[in-house]
């Protein structure tokens, strides 16, 4: 289906249907959180009923988002309620099932229609009834403020600040590559409903702990430059984590940081948030796709910026990430997109986001 019948499903798909629960990847970014927070008050706005649940936690940054809507945090009671009491299911910001992590054995046992709104370009068929998947969209934000607009609903200002925290975060700032005319035009229209930009980007980055800092720093301090400084190689460690008081999401923004490093085309951390599990954060400055990398073992993002969850030890992690990212550097057409992703969609991804898909 083109990407405007998957549209037109979708509208189809809400009109269809009265009770819905909503849910976004593990490790929820702003893309994520804002995307379900406005598709939650526009549904409420059309007299549905809309409840957010996820695998993880609302980080710190973003608990402002749910002045209006609470993202309930998974617990096995809590969501087999939410399941049996809605009859439909809409996924956001990831089209890659497992990534939703402690809920998707329910879509097993519930079998409730789905809707699945993402850019990641990995998982490009979705796993939905309906897929919005839109690889050249700068965020899952911008799809959803598509949508709504196509609709005809009013937006709210609690709508436009969850889209713009939305557009904001996956767009960095509207630095990345990402960020096109579209985008801007959509940031307009949001601040003209009387957000505040600087307050809003204040909220969501001024949050760091100074244990925070101290573990970038420690583990910046690390930093390995391998194949002839064309690639960056951090590693954090269990004992890191608990001494500072962090979870996996504080690692956010920290894979970025090498990026300016002169000559580095990949940067990868491996974060062991727990003892064998090892969360692999990738990130190119341009010249390499690596999405493809964290596809083959289950994780996904864009073309510049991906990630993956993998069991065992960082060692082991590493054995299975570094030296196909060193043939990428080697031999860049490797990673060249599949012939069914346009090259401009891949140009339009970004070259580093904050998270993606929570990696």
């Amino acid at each position: 289906m083109t990407p405007g019948g998957e549209r037109r499903a979708f509208h189809d798909f809400v009109a269809g249907h009265q009770r819905f629960l909503l849910t976004t990847h593990v490790n929820p970014d702003g893309d994520g959180l804002g995307s379900e927070v406005a598709v939650a008050l526009w549904l409420r706005g059309l007299r549905k009923s809309a409840h957010a649940l996820n695998d993880s936690l609302v980080p710190e940054a973003y608990l402002f988002l749910t002045r209006d809507v609470t993202a309930e945090a998974f617990e096995a009671s809590l969501a087999e309620r939410r399941f049996a009491e809605c009859d439909a299911v809409i996924v956001l910001d990831t089209s890659n099932r497992q990534r939703i992590g402690r809920l998707a054995p329910l879509l097993d046992r519930f079998p409730l229609p789905i809707a699945v709104v993402d850019h990641h370009v990995s998982h490009v068929h979705g796993f939905g009834q309906v897929n919005v998947i839109e690889p050249d969209a700068s965020s899952t934000g911008e799809i959803v403020y598509d949508l709504i607009r196509e609709s005809g609903a009013t937006l709210t200002p609690a709508m436009a600040e969850a889209l713009y925290v939305a557009l904001m975060t996956d767009t960095g700032s509207f630095r990345y590559s990402n960020t096109d005319s579209h985008a801007h035009r959509m940031a307009a229209e949001l601040l003209s409903h009387g957000l505040d930009p600087q307050r809003i980007h204040a909220q969501v980055h001024s949050h760091a702990s100074a244990g925070r800092l101290r573990f970038f720093g420690e583990v910046l301090s690390r930093l390995e430059l391998m194949d002839g400084g064309r690639m960056a190689v951090m590693e954090a460690a269990p004992e890191q984590f608990q001494r500072h008081g962090l979870t996996g999401a504080d690692t956010e923004g920290l894979v970025d940081m090498p990026r300016n490093i002169a000559g580095v085309d990949v940067v990868a951390l491996f974060s062991e948030v727990e003892p064998g599990k090892v969360k692999v954060s990738l990130r190119s400055t341009g010249r390499i796709s690596i999405d493809q990398v964290c596809a083959a073992l289950g994780g996904g993002g864009h073309p510049h910026a991906a990630g993956v969850l993998l069991r065992g030890t960082r060692a082991d992690a590493r054995a299975r990430i570094l030296p196909e990212l060193s043939r990428r550097i080697e031999s860049p057409a490797i990673g060249e997109p599949a012939p069914d992703v346009p090259a401009a969609r891949a140009e339009r991804s970004p070259a580093g986001r904050s998270s993606p898909e929570g990696g």
